[in-house]
């Protein structure tokens, strides 16, 4: 292989190395990202639960009618509950965003992965074709210098 054709390799091979640590960083920051945000809608659930058991032990302690309470307990499971329906449609956004961000991210993996095939095959394929030329140099080189058969006395 000729210093041009190394030079070549090594320029592709990293520019292939570039882009498979660029994708692998983008799934890892994806995945971070992902992470914060799902534990900030769990924080929000969290505190939702905490704020309506608290509203249910108010109200259980400022009205004895239990009609009251009832249609009380009722607007409370309707607001939380939309809360909650509302948090997990959040959820679900994020791992929707996700999943499309991993997709964007493989994609540039998988070219990563074919620059580094389409370098190696190259390379390949260019140190085959050199040891075949050194081979007919060789050959060719014997051809010349081979004695010629002949008796000696």
């Amino acid at each position: 292989m000729g210093d041009k054709d190394s030079s070549q390799f090594v320029k592709q091979a990293q520019e292939a190395n570039r882009s498979m640590s660029e994708a692998m960083r983008g799934l890892a920051g994806t995945q971070f990202k992902v992470m914060q945000q799902l534990a900030g809608v769990q924080r929000e659930q969290f505190q939702q639960a905490v704020e309506a058991a608290r509203n249910q032990m108010q109200l259980i302690g400022q009205k004895r009618d239990p009609q009251e309470i009832a249609s009380i307990q009722a607007d409370l499971v309707r607001q939380y509950g939309q809360k909650y329906a509302n948090s997990v449609t959040k959820a679900v956004d994020i791992v929707s965003q996700a999943l499309e961000e991993y997709g964007e991210q493989l994609q540039k993996g998988k070219k990563a992965k074919d620059e580094v095939e389409g370098a190696t095959h190259a390379a390949a394929q260019e140190g085959s074709d050199a040891a075949e030329r050194t081979t007919k140099k060789a050959a060719a080189s014997s051809t010349k210098k081979a004695p010629t058969s002949g008796k000696s006395s």
